[in-house]
């Protein structure tokens, strides 16, 4: 044994990150501005299906106002999608499986309809509540209340859509070592 080695110094690791927090090989053509509008563009229409349904009969049928209120999210989402998909953080597995998870879970929430329903209802409840509380009973039978209102019930729900996502990301950092040492991936590079 030699003198300048400590025997109670911890072994010599090399820590590696997770998978989940790796970066993704940047060597995929990013989506045309055209594919991400589809996508976008279905995921809206899908989801805002119960609350059209909903909405019909508060609003006293505004189905223009509702529908332009979409396209505003849809819009949004599209632009925001496209000069964000190359950056550093949406490169990297946690976030892009955490997006994934949460609009997907929001798209299959809208198939099965009594849960999607009730929370497109609640979440209506709150926006028409605030816009009847700012601008009066009758506004959301106008069209600029109805379009309020379905602004207010896209932003409601992007605050529960934000907070699940913030579960999902604890899920999958939780479970990611789990993942790893089942699939024979270590986090501790060995001594050779």
């Amino acid at each position: 044994m030699s003198g300048d080695v400590n025997p109670f110094a911890p072994p010599e690791t090399d820590p590696e990150l997770s998978d989940a927090f790796r970066i993704e090989d940047s060597t995929r053509k990013p989506a045309s501005l055209t594919k991400v509008a589809v996508r976008w563009f279905l995921v809206c229409s899908v989801s805002a299906a119960p609350s059209f349904f909903l909405g019909q009969g508060a609003s006293n049928g505004q189905f223009a106002a509702m529908t332009l209120g979409v396209f505003v999210f849809a819009v949004g989402y599209t632009l925001l999608d496209y000069k964000t998909a190359s950056t550093r953080i949406r490169q990297k597995r946690l976030i892009s499986i955490t997006l994934r998870v949460v609009y997907v879970t929001r798209m299959l929430l809208t198939l099965f309809f009594p849960i999607g329903m009730t929370v497109d209802l609640l979440c209506g409840f709150l926006s028409l509540g605030a816009t009847e509380f700012l601008f009066g009973s009758t506004a959301v039978q106008t069209f600029p209340g109805a379009f309020l209102t379905t602004l207010t019930q896209g932003v409601v729900l992007n605050v529960v859509l934000a907070i699940y996502g913030l579960l999902v990301i604890g899920v999958i950092m939780l479970f990611s070592p789990l993942f790893n040492s089942t699939l024979g991936r270590s986090t501790v590079k060995s001594e050779q």
